[in-house]
């Protein structure tokens, strides 16, 4: 009676557990997105206006540390995505600080993000992501 109670439960199981499966990986994908692809298109224009200048058009530096790769990952990686944020809110650009408005601001942030290979997804930065942990 087992053995058959067991058989009858398997294919039930292997039907929930795949009804469920697509949610859980979109559950994933959207708590790792990093801003939206057309949110980091328009974000490599305004950091071309705001930021090339000392941080160079491919993000290597210049005047100012580079924003990508290893540089990049050891200052912010772990970090809440707030204090990139604050920091270039309070500290960028060097010659004029603050005066990046924020909207603007977070969409340099995902192109940054966009360029050191952090997923795009489908909501675009704002305050409300500022607690995630900057993680890939």
């Amino acid at each position: 009676m087992e053995t058959h109670t067991r058989s009858r439960i398997a294919p039930l199981v292997a039907v929930v557990a795949g009804a469920l499966l697509p949610a859980a990986l979109a559950l994933g994908a959207s708590a790792a997105s990093w801003g939206t692809q057309a949110q980091a298109t328009r974000g490599h224009q305004l950091f071309n206006n705001y930021c090339a200048q000392c941080h160079r058009p491919d993000l290597t530096g210049a005047a100012g540390p580079a924003l990508i790769g290893k540089t990049f990952h050891d200052k912010w990686g772990g970090k809440p995505l707030s204090d990139l944020y604050t920091f270039e809110h309070e500290k960028m650009p060097a010659q004029n600080p603050g005066s990046v408005p924020p909207d603007q601001l977070w969409t340099i942030t995902a192109y940054i993000l966009q360029k050191n290979g952090y997923t795009m997804g489908s909501t675009e930065l704002d305050d409300a992501a500022g607690s995630q942990v900057l993680r890939k």
